[in-house]
């Protein structure tokens, strides 16, 4: 093509472009007069705000859960917010109208007429389903001791003498929308769990010293010297004492039913491919150094798990049930150390087990996922799992309503995923290599909040790190050579840090909720560095400080820490910069960039996009970038 046919070529592109522009202008000029939109009902809505764990615990119990609906102007969605707290925050977040337009309706749970009431245990509760009011309208008893799963919350009515009764009744105080707004309700956010990281790390540090303490109990039996098998020697051995089993193979599976430590020297256990093979049934027991073979292949139970009448029954049969190297119920601190375990199901397992530790362990489960299980699966109860190696199977760690658990420094190879989330929160996902996920590296699913996953590095895999629920951390994690690296299904969460390098995709914003920030991230090497899902513009800027795009330019060739051109990884041009020569000589037109200067002001050109507004000129993260380039890891794994 000569440069005369470029020339044409290009304002011929720019027409139509303005073309599309006025289109756009046109169809989204819409006189919105005052009108107001009607409520719907809450199921209908985009929900954030309690994560979901506590919503289903708190409609097990019968407990009331304040709502709140906003409808805006410039968002095809209703967001419905299961919390009040949570709505303040959203409405008076800087970065709202930007990006969603002014609230065109905002209504609250009325529990006006209801016969609401604190039950004993500070539980809400009401006679009847509330209806909805416009926030306007309403007034509100905040501080007093109405509670949703154990956290406070605020109980709007549509009449003052509701309010005060319930008021009366209760504690607190009753105040109107602008005092709620002045005097805001506190809620969670991403930078409240970043400040947290280092504490969940010292915690982990606590609890596994503590652990280690049950190795230091003197020897009261040793196999095959005090006892003819390990049976034997857990029946004769006085609690907090130590039954030392030599090496060997021990076709045995064994009860622990009091306070012991169980100490392997180099013994193997084998329980003959029926059932668990190390079955814990006290507080305080360790068990270290043994190679378990022969574990049973089932991986849920028959009958009814205990707590069969809780909500979650079905996933406690499905998930927690089944056969293990070392399985534990309803006990407290279990130390699992230098154990390996060749399974077809679960390694450890773990149901309400308070205080437990796993570090040092090796598993090797089914060559194909769906053959297999659990590498370690934790449920209501938190659980420090490091230094570990889990390899086969379905997932590394599995984790259910643990909520603080801490999972740090493993290696994950070749599962679905290497770490698990379900209603699980507030954990530390720390410094883990995953390698040959069919899925994903790290999942987090089912709404739940605060979660922290930081310095992680997740390579050859199906997907890299898939974030869902609200007000969580990631940071400083290294995603590389997968089908999408970073993906986000989250709210109000903070990803910063990160390198996404050789992906296809390298963040796949999915939420159609765009309240998250991003920035301070490298993208490059993808064969797209991001897209987004259905909804209103994305900004990838936080303070004035953007992201890497490898290709983004500026026209300064100055030494600024950020170029003087916004980017937008979903423009059909930009999306091309590092891939296309073509695509910069036309990015860099006149028109073009005339065009460019009214993104984020047309609602048009808002949907499923992406725009940086203050790109970083340099690599934020040089040394993980470096890092993710020659394929080497903390851990010496091979790329």
């Amino acid at each position: 093509m000569t440069s005369g046919d470029t020339r044409t070529w290009q304002v011929a592109a720019a027409t139509c472009t303005l073309l599309l522009l006025g289109a756009s202008l046109g169809a989204f000029a819409v006189d919105l007069g005052s009108a107001r939109p009607d409520p719907v009902a809450y199921g209908e809505t985009v929900k954030l705000g309690v994560a979901s764990e506590a919503e289903r615990v708190a409609e097990h119990r019968g407990a009331s859960v304040p709502r709140v609906e906003v409808f805006y102007s410039q968002y095809q969605y209703v967001i419905g917010y299961a919390g009040v707290a949570e709505a303040v925050a959203a409405l008076d977040d800087p970065g709202r109208e930007r990006q969603f337009g002014y609230p065109l309706a905002v209504y609250v749970s009325d529990y006006a007429g209801r016969s609401p009431r604190c039950a004993d245990d500070g539980t809400l509760r009401t006679a009847t389903n509330p209806d909805w009011v416009s926030v306007t309208d309403a007034r509100f008893v905040v501080g007093s001791d109405a509670q949703v799963a154990g956290n406070p919350v605020v109980v709007p009515f549509s009449t003052a003498a509701d309010a005060v009764a319930f008021a009366d009744g209760c504690g607190g105080r009753v105040v109107d929308w602008d005092g709620l707004r002045r005097d805001p309700p506190p809620a969670t956010a991403a930078a409240g769990v970043r400040a947290t990281v280092d504490d969940r790390r010292d915690s982990a540090d606590r609890r596994a010293a503590a652990a280690r303490e049950l190795l230091d109990r003197e020897v009261s039996v040793v196999v095959g010297r005090d006892a003819p098998t390990i049976r034997a020697g857990i029946e004769a051995a006085p609690p907090n004492t130590t039954v030392v089993v030599p090496p060997g193979r021990y076709a045995e599976r064994v009860v622990v039913n009091r306070s012991l430590t169980l100490r392997g020297r180099g013994a193997t256990l084998d329980g003959g491919g029926n059932g668990t093979v190390v079955d814990v049934r006290a507080d305080d027991v360790a068990v270290t150094g043994f190679t378990i073979r022969g574990v049973g292949n089932a991986t849920r139970a028959n009958g009814s798990a205990e707590g069969s009448d809780d909500w979650d029954a079905r996933i406690q049969r499905g998930y927690g049930a089944g056969d293990a190297g070392v399985a534990a119920t309803n006990v407290s601190r279990l130390y699992v150390r230098n154990v390996t375990i060749h399974t077809p199901a679960n390694g450890v397992r773990l149901r309400r087990v308070p205080g437990a530790v796993v570090e040092g362990l090796t598993v090797y489960g089914s060559a194909e996922w769906l053959d297999g299980f659990m590498g370690v699966v934790a449920m209501h109860d938190p659980v420090v799992v490091q230094d570990s190696r889990v390899q086969g199977g379905r997932d590394g760690v599995y984790l259910h309503r643990a909520a603080g658990t801490v999972v740090r420094n493993n290696t994950f190879l070749d599962q679905r995923f290497g770490v698990h989330l379900m209603y699980t929160s507030d954990t530390l996902i720390a410094d883990n290599v995953a390698r040959g996920q069919a899925s994903s590296g790290v999942i987090v699913m089912t709404r739940p909040s605060g979660n922290a996953i930081v310095g992680n590095d997740v390579r050859d895999a199906s997907g890299g790190i898939f974030v869902g629920g609200a007000d969580s951390y990631v940071a400083d994690n290294v995603v590389a050579d997968t089908d999408r690296g970073l993906v986000t299904y989250a709210t109000r969460t903070t990803f910063t840090g990160n390198v996404a390098y050789d992906n296809a995709v390298g963040f796949a914003a999915s939420t159609v909720v765009p309240s998250n920030r991003v920035y301070g991230n490298d993208f490059v090497a993808n064969d797209r560095h991001a897209t987004a899902g259905p909804g209103p513009l994305r900004i990838f800027t936080h303070e004035g400080r953007g992201n890497y795009w490898e290709g983004a330019y500026d026209t300064t060739l100055g030494e600024s820490r950020t170029l003087d051109r916004a980017y937008s990884p979903t423009d059909p041009l930009d999306r091309r910069l590092h891939r296309t020569d073509a695509a910069m000589t036309l990015s860099a037109s006149p028109t073009i960039r005339g065009v460019r200067a009214l993104r984020g002001t047309t609602p048009g050109f808002r949907k499923a996009s992406i725009v940086d507004t203050a790109p970083l000129a340099r690599p934020a993260n040089p040394e993980l970038l470096a890092r993710a380039r020659n394929g080497s890891d903390p851990q010496g794994v091979e790329a």
